[in-house]
C-alpha cells in the first residue's frame, strides 16, 4: 500500500547514490532503498552469507506470504527472477582473487555470490518450499518467473507458487550501463522528447499465485488473476531492440489471446518504459502495431520514472504495481515526462496518478538479447476462462537430437554416448574450440567464447534435428556461476577509474548473455531465458523447456546447458557454493544441447524421435520423491554426474537397484555442466537402443534435479 501511495502522489525515489563510491562517472543518480541494512533482516550472525538481494527478496516474501495468511507447513514452490545476485558483496574479492592466485576468502563471504543463493535465503528464513527455481533473462527474468509459475499450476506440477524477482544495486551494472551511455545524469524522462537514458533501481517484489478453487477454499481474496502471458526472443540484437515492435506487438496479441480478452478490453498499459531513445520508441510502436486505434482511449505509463529500472526485479514489481492499481481503480503516473517524444505518442499519465476503473491490464517487459514478455492481468472472474493450450500432457514430449561440446570436440548424440563407456580420464583445462570452424566469422564476432561454443552447440543440435523454421522455437540454458570475466572487467575500473572499463564487454557479462547471443545468431523467436541453480542448472533447463512446451508457448525448445574453466571458480567459489573440492575427476569444461519437442511436431516434418522425455522433476530435499520404478531393470540405467553414495541408496531403495550406476565426469571431466552431458549421453544410449530406460540425475546443494528418458520404438 505504501509503495502506490507514494507512486500515485508523482514521489520519486532517484537520489545521488550512497551505496558505493561513484565519483567520475557521468551519471550518478539511482533509486536506492535508503536506510536499508542487510543485519536488519538476516538471522543474527549470519550477516555476512546474505546478499542486499536476498534481503531485499526476503523482506518482499515475508509480506506477500502474511498477506494470503497460509499456514505454515503448507506446500508452496518457488521462482525467483534475478540478475546481479550477491554482485556487490563479492565484486572487490572477485578483483582481489584475480589478483592474488593464493587467496581464498571465507566461505561465507562467498555464499551470496550466485543468483540461486536468494532461493537458498528464502527457503531459511520465508518458507519451506518444496521446489526452487532461479531464472535470469536481464530485464524480464521478473516477468519470466511470474509466466513460468503460471505454466506450472495450470499443468498441474504445483497448486500455489510464491514468484517474483529481487536484484540490488552493484557497480558492474552501474559503471556498465554508464559505460554504454544509457545512463541519464538527472531522474530519467521515460518517452520524452528530451529523454536521455534510465536510472537504475533496486527492490524486490513477489507475488503468490494459486489456483482459483485453491484459495476460494480458504477463502483468500484474490487481488488480481493472471489471465494470460507470452515470452519470446526478437533475434535481432543483443542491446539494441527490434525498432518497429514486430515481436513485442505480436506477444501483447498473444498473451491477450491467452486469456480470451479483446484489446478493446484493456484499460491500462504498464509500460517497459526505460527512457532510453530507441527503446521507448520501439516500445510504442509496438503498442500501435498490437491496440490500432484504440490506444488512443488506454492510459499508458512507466513506473521507472519513479523507482528506477531494478533489471531482474521490474517484471515483478511492476506486474504487482499492475494488480494493485487494478484491484484500487487506480493508474500511476510516469514521472519526468513533460513533452511526449512524437514517435511515443501514446495517452500518457502524466505528473500524479488518477483514479481510473479498468478490467485488464497488460505489464510488458523487455530484456538484453530481445527476449521479451507480456503479462495480461484482469480483474478476477469477469473474462471467461484463459484457453488452455492444447492437450500437450497426454502427447508424447520426445528428443529429437542431441550434441554436446568437451574433451572429444562437438559430438551427436552417438557420439556424446561414448562419455558413459570405460576409458581414460581426459586432459584437465579448456576443450579445444575453434569458432571460425563452426560458425561464420563475422556474424560471430561479438561472442565471447562461452556464447560461441553454445552458439555451435545449439546449432548443431538444430540441425541434426531438421529445424529450419524458428518462428515457435525457444531456447533454455542451464548456467551455474561465472567470475572470471566479471573480475577482468572489474579490475581495470577498480584500479585505474572508471576510463578504463570496455563497453563492448558489459553486456557479455550477464548470465543470460550466451543464451541471448545464441538466439540472435540463430534467429530463434520462441522463448528464450537462462535457469540458474548450481549444478542442476541444465536439469532444470530441461524441465523448463518441457514446461514451455506443455504451456503451448512453442514447438520446440533447446534445452542447454554449460561453462567455461574458470580460474576464480576453482580457486575458490566452486568449493564454497557447489563443494567441488570432492569432486575427484579432472576439472575440464563442457556444453550440451538437446532438442525437445511433441512427437507430433516432430513427424509433421518426417522426423523421428531418437528418445522419450517420459517425465521430469526437481526440488529442494529427497524426501517422499519417487520416480517411475523400470520395467526392466537390467534394460535401464542411472547416470550421475559424479559418486554419490546417498542418492544411489536412495534409488535402490525405489525401484532402481537393478539399474546399472554409470558415472559421467570420469570420462568427460568434471565441472558444475556436467548433467547436460549426462543426459546428452543418455539419449544417445537411448537412441542406439543399448538401453530402453535411463534415469538422469542431478544433485548439488540445495536441490536436485531428475529427467526420465525412454527408448523411442
Amino acid at each position: 500500500g505504501g509503495t502506490l501511495r507514494a507512486l500515485m502522489a508523482g514521489e520519486r525515489a532517484q537520489r545521488p547514490i550512497a551505496l558505493f563510491d561513484v565519483t567520475g562517472l557521468e551519471a550518478r543518480v539511482a533509486a536506492e532503498v535508503t536506510g536499508f541494512r542487510v543485519g536488519d533482516v538476516a538471522p543474527a550472525g549470519e550477516a555476512e552469507r546474505w546478499s542486499r538481494s536476498d534481503a531485499l527478496a526476503v523482506v518482499a516474501a515475508r509480506e506477500a506470504l502474511a498477506e494470503a495468511r497460509l499456514t505454515r507447513g503448507t506446500p508452496v514452490s518457488l521462482i525467483v527472477g534475478a540478475t546481479t545476485g550477491g554482485a556487490f558483496e563479492t565484486e572487490h574479492l572477485l578483483v582481489a582473487m584475480l589478483r592474488d592466485p593464493t587467496l581464498v576468502p571465507p566461505r561465507s563471504r562467498l555464499l551470496p555470490h550466485p543468483i540461486s543463493a536468494t532461493a537458498d535465503r528464502l527457503c531459511e528464513a520465508a518458507w519451506p518450499f518444496d521446489r526452487t527455481l532461479t531464472l535470469t533473462s536481464a530485464c524480464s527474468s521478473g516477468a519470466n518467473a511470474i509466466a513460468l509459475a503460471d505454466a506450472w499450476i495450470r499443468a498441474g506440477r504445483a497448486s500455489r507458487v510464491l514468484v517474483g524477482g529481487t536484484d540490488a544495486l552493484c557497480r558492474l551494472t552501474f559503471v556498465g550501463f554508464n559505460l554504454l551511455a544509457a545512463m541519464d545524469p538527472a531522474p530519467c524522462k521515460p518517452f520524452d522528447a528530451r529523454r536521455a537514458g534510465m536510472n537504475l533501481g533496486e527492490g524486490a517484489a513477489f507475488l503468490l499465485l494459486e489456483r482459483a478453487d485453491e484459495a476460494q477454499a480458504r477463502g483468500a481474496v484474490p487481488i488480481a488473476e493472471l489471465a494470460g502471458w507470452a515470452i519470446g526472443s526478437e533475434g535481432k540484437h543483443i542491446t539494441q531492440p527490434e525498432p518497429d515492435g514486430t515481436t513485442a506487438a505480436r506477444l501483447m496479441r498473444s498473451a491477450l489471446a491467452r486469456g480470451r480478452i479483446d484489446p478493446r478490453d484493456v484499460g491500462y498499459i504498464n509500460a517497459h518504459g526505460t527512457a532510453t531513445v530507441h527503446n521507448d520508441r520501439a516500445e510504442c510502436a509496438a503498442l500501435h502495431l498490437a491496440f490500432g486505434e484504440s490506444l488512443a482511449t488506454i492510459p499508458v505509463s512507466s513506473n521507472k520514472g519513479q523507482i528506477g529500472h531494478t533489471l531482474g526485479a521490474a517484471g515483478a514489481i511492476e506486474a504487482a504495481i499492475t494488480a494493485l492499481s487494478l484491484r484500487d481503480g487506480v493508474v500511476t503516473p510516469t514521472c519526468g515526462l513533460v513533452d511526449p517524444d512524437p514517435l511515443c505518442d501514446a495517452q500518457h499519465v502524466l505528473d500524479r496518478g488518477r483514479h481510473h476503473r479498468f478490467r485488464a491490464a497488460i505489464s510488458s517487459s523487455f530484456g538484453f538479447g530481445g527476449s521479451d514478455t507480456v503479462l495480461a492481468i484482469t480483474e478476477p472472474g469477469v473474462f471467461e476462462e484463459p484457453l488452455a493450450p492444447r492437450d500437450l500432457t497426454r502427447r508424447r514430449l520426445v528428443i529429437t537430437s542431441a550434441s554436446t561440446h568437451g574433451p572429444a570436440g562437438l559430438q551427436d548424440a552417438p557420439g556424446s554416448a561414448n562419455y558413459l563407456d570405460p576409458g581414460p580420464a581426459p586432459a584437465p583445462g579448456a576443450s579445444p574450440f575453434t569458432p571460425e570452424d563452426h560458425l561464420d566469422p563475422g556474424r560471430a564476432r561479438r561472442l565471447d567464447e562461452r556464447a560461441a561454443r553454445l552458439t555451435a552447440t545449439v546449432a548443431h543440435a538444430l540441425g541434426t534435428a531438421v529445424l529450419p523454421d524458428r518462428a515457435r522455437v525457444g531456447l533454455v540454458n542451464g548456467v551455474g556461476l561465472r567470475a572470471l570475466e566479471t573480475a577482468q572487467f572489474l579490475a581495470p575500473i577498480f584500479e585505474q577509474g572508471w576510463r578504463a572499463g570496455k563497453p563492448a564487454i558489459f553486456p557479455s557479462l550477464l548470465l543470460s548473455s550466451p543464451a541471448g547471443h545464441a538466439s540472435v545468431y540463430l534467429g530463434l523467436h520462441g522463448p528464450v531465458f537462462t535457469t540458474s541453480d548450481l549444478a542442476a542448472s541444465p536439469g532444470t533447463a530441461v524441465a523448463c523447456a518441457a514446461d514451455l512446451i506443455v504451456a503451448g508457448e512453442a514447438d520446440a525448445v533447446v534445452a542447454s546447458g554449460g561453462t567455461a574453466v574458470d580460474r576464480l571458480f576453482d580457486q575458490a567459489l566452486g568449493p564454497a557454493c557447489l563443494d567441488s573440492a570432492t569432486w575427484r575427476a579432472p576439472r575440464t569444461e563442457g556444453t550440451s544441447a538437446v532438442v525437445i519437442e511433441t512427437e507430433e511436431h516432430a513427424a509433421s516434418r518426417g522426423v523421428g524421435a531418437i528418445a522419450v522425455l517420459a517425465g521430469w522433476w526437481s526440488g529442494v530435499t529427497l524426501k517422499e520423491w519417487l520416480p517411475p520404478a523400470p520395467a526392466q531393470s537390467a534394460r535401464a540405467i542411472v547416470v550421475l554426474s559424479r559418486e554419490d553414495e546417498t542418492l544411489v541408496a536412495y534409488l535402490g531403495e525405489r525401484g532402481w537397484a537393478g539399474a546399472r550406476v554409470i558415472l559421467v565426469a570420469p570420462r568427460s571431466g568434471d565441472h558444475e555442466a556436467v548433467g547436460g552431458i549426462a543426459l546428452a549421453a543418455a539419449v544417445g544410449a537411448l537412441a542406439a537402443g543399448r538401453v530402453d530406460e535411463a534415469l538422469v540425475v542431478e544433485r548439488t546443494p540445495g536441490r536436485w534435479t531428475a529427467t526420465l528418458l525412454g527408448r523411442a520404438l
